[in-house]
């Protein structure tokens, strides 16, 4: 069940973007969103709280939340942190997936300590393609071990990972550890993210783990660098 807080959140970031309320325009106020949503003041602060973190919105003391004036961006995926399992499932109806290669392995030393393993246990090796209506965005590759995580095949994979450990599993993913670099494209992203020779991609290290600690993914997504862009917004306390 989404939390109360984030669905308020969700609910006003959509509204925004959509331009119900447009750059100047002011929110209603915490008490009548209390209202809207039947709901404490505290859980509305809460929402209004990440957007202002992100820079969606401003409040003026004593005058109330207002959408902070900012340019549009024509680039279909900016992050204000990169989500959990890589590729925006925010926009799944638009984002499909093209298996490139699919294989048990033995984890190598550096995958075995990601995953807290021992050296040469079995682990999935997953390599996908993740396209964006239709055109390339991302190459993920992506280790799993067989023995915590069993049962992944090709249907699987076609849909979510992520949704088939959570339902299918019934295990909870709860946090995960990303480092982001930005790297000189291969022949593989060459091939099939049709970039040139001398262009960049934008790489995501993660490490995922469940709620009880345990890490269950290793991965490495490598982004078209003209796709996507990283935006912070900071605060001055």
């Amino acid at each position: 069940m989404i939390p109360k807080y984030k669905m308020i959140y969700d609910e006003l970031k959509d509204a925004i973007q959509e331009g119900e309320y447009g750059p100047g325009a002011k929110l209603p106020d915490e008490i009548t969103l209390c209202q809207i949503y039947a709901c404490s003041r505290m859980t509305v602060k809460k929402a209004l709280d990440i957007l202002v973190e992100e820079g969606i919105i401003y409040r003026k003391q004593g005058q109330g939340s207002f959408v902070l004036n900012k340019p549009i961006d024509s680039v279909p995926y900016e992050y204000n942190e990169f989500p959990i399992g890589g590729f925006d499932r925010s926009r799944h109806d638009e984002v499909s997936s093209k298996l490139i290669e699919f294989k048990l392995d033995f984890a190598s030393k550096k995958v075995a300590h990601a995953l807290h393993l021992k050296e040469n246990e079995p682990v999935y090796e997953i390599v996908r393609l993740r396209l964006y209506d239709n055109e390339p965005y991302v190459i993920e590759h992506t280790y799993m071990p067989v023995n915590l995580i069993p049962g992944i095949n090709e249907e699987v994979l076609n849909h979510s990972i992520y949704a088939y450990i959570e339902h299918d599993l019934n295990m909870r993913i709860a946090s995960a550890r990303q480092t982001t670099r930005a790297d000189v494209s291969n022949a593989l992203e060459h091939e099939v993210l049709g970039l040139k020779d001398i262009e960049p991609v934008l790489e995501v290290e993660q490490i995922a783990y469940l709620d009880n600690g345990v890490p269950f993914e290793y991965s490495f997504s490598r982004h078209r660098y003209d796709k996507f862009k990283f935006t912070s917004f900071s605060l001055r306390r």
